[in-house]
């Protein structure tokens, strides 16, 4: 637990105040205009003292969704991210090779859309008879060169994750066979302090694990991180069976459920699980991304009946005709922004028009009173809540075309998304006063300068329970 904190001339709420953090609460706050905590004692027992000069200070950012082991497997692979081309993507795939030697080269971020058709046979040209193994965007899938292939016994298996030509030859390409190969492989644990780092530098005091079906081993690579302080922010598991699998370390949230049409959508049978999970007397949060998937959720959840904490992952084709339904039974929508400002070109591209005027709304749901909050889905997209904020205002894409411009929001709405308790992510934004512990962020800039550029630069402290974080 840290010592006593002195913040000097900080803005909370468009006022110039002190702050005095003792034993990871704050204790005082004190508007400058009304007389400074300026006391000789307090400033001679204090370990810390900080002039933030009118900065901005926050209640720590919230993540409410995202994927902490695929991002740190996601930052030891190549990035593809910053491939624009098929052409960027063939030279860091053929550079990273060149160093591989009889190891492997692990690729993130490969996006059809920019990066062309993958496959075995263009793999192996690019790299010959190296093991390679690329990641789709979305996690979900991954293409692996013939030497790789090879080396997982991918033939001989019969595992359904292995999809299979006419001539039943492995293409390359494994749907959902995250387990089948890290089975094959025997992936070594990753490191998550550099998440840890990476979601201080933005301000990120609190986040939420969407991954589903956890699991012993991954939890006891969470829980390690957590006890030992590699990743110190405070976290919510939706992808645990129940307060049982953790302890002090962690929360458990609502029980992660998949609406997938990959793996076949039986409103039926998912009504029934809800009902289920609602009798052990814990909400559900489901997966749902295409219209027949929000669809198929909705029907479900009316089905089994709603329940306080209801929340559905993503949303990103949602139908005008479920609000209602929605806000009748008090379903939070986790919405990702960014997606618009990293998709957004591709989705003006092959979007079916329908479809593309509901494609992640936010304006038009606040209207319906329908309550979201925002999360990243990283690494699917960047964990910066920052470029979230500044999308969700501008709904620009890279290329600069906008996308849905009446689903526009201002910044101090889509900065509100990010500031729910994780345990309420629907609920009021929190604030920076007494009596609540000290996870913050401090900016180097008044809220509105920051609010009118958004950009993580600005973030120059982070604390968790009055412990300094970042930097």
């Amino acid at each position: 637990m840290s010592g006593r904190i002195l913040i000097r001339d900080a803005e909370v709420d468009d006022v110039r105040v002190d702050v005095l953090i003792e034993s990871g609460v704050i204790t005082q706050l004190v508007p400058i205009g009304a007389g400074r905590i300026a006391s000789t004692q307090i400033e001679s027992d204090t370990d810390v003292i900080i002039n933030a000069e009118g900065g901005a200070l926050l209640p720590g950012l919230h993540d409410h969704h995202v994927h902490l082991l695929a991002m740190a497997a996601r930052l030891a692979a190549v990035d593809l991210d910053d491939c624009a081309t098929p052409e960027a993507f063939d030279l860091a795939i053929t550079t990273a090779s060149r160093s591989a030697g009889d190891g492997w080269v692990r690729a993130g971020g490969y996006d059809e859309h920019r990066h062309g058709v993958l496959g075995r046979e263009r793999l192996d040209a690019l790299v010959g008879d190296i093991a390679v193994r690329v990641q789709h965007r979305t996690g979900l899938s991954w293409v692996l060169s013939s030497a790789a292939i090879t080396r997982v016994g991918a033939q001989a298996s019969n595992d359904p994750c292995i999809e299979r030509d006419d001539a039943g030859r492995p293409t390359g390409w494994l749907h959902r066979g995250d387990g089948w190969l890290a089975e094959q492989i025997g992936v070594t644990a990753p490191d998550l302090a550099p998440v840890g780092r990476a979601l201080a530098a933005f301000g990120i005091t609190g986040i939420t694990d969407a991954t589903v079906d956890l699991g012993p081993g991954r939890l006891d690579l969470l829980r390690h991180a957590r006890t030992t302080g590699a990743l110190p922010q405070k976290l919510l598991l939706l992808g645990v069976d129940g307060d049982a699998e953790v302890g002090e370390w962690a929360d458990s949230g609502p029980a992660k459920l998949l609406a997938d049409e990959m793996l076949g959508l039986d409103p039926t049978a998912m009504a029934e699980r809800i009902r289920e999970v609602h009798a052990a007397g814990r909400p559900v949060a489901i997966h749902a991304v295409s219209r027949v998937e929000t669809i198929a959720a909705v029907t479900a959840l009316q089905d089994a009946g709603m329940m306080q904490g209801d929340r559905l992952e993503h949303g990103s084709v949602l139908p005008r005709e479920l609000d209602h339904a929605l806000v009748t039974g008090g379903v939070i929508v986790i919405i990702q922004p960014a997606l618009v400002a990293e998709r957004g070109d591709h989705y003006l591209g092959t979007v079916d028009t329908d479809d593309l005027g509901v494609l992640h709304r936010q304006s038009s749901l606040i209207e319906a009173g329908v309550a979201i909050a925002a999360g990243s889905d990283a690494p699917v997209t960047s964990s910066n809540p920052w470029l979230a904020i500044a999308t969700a205002t501008s709904r620009r894409t890279r290329s600069g075309k906008v996308v849905g411009a009446a689903e526009q929001v201002d910044s101090p709405t889509a900065l509100n998304w990010f500031l729910t308790p994780l345990d309420d992510p629907g609920g009021s934004p929190r604030r920076v006063e007494v009596g609540v512990p000290a996870d913050l962020c401090l900016l180097d800039v008044p809220l509105a300068e920051m609010l009118a550029a958004p950009d993580s630069v600005h973030v120059r402290s982070t604390w968790i329970d009055g412990v300094m974080v970042h930097p």
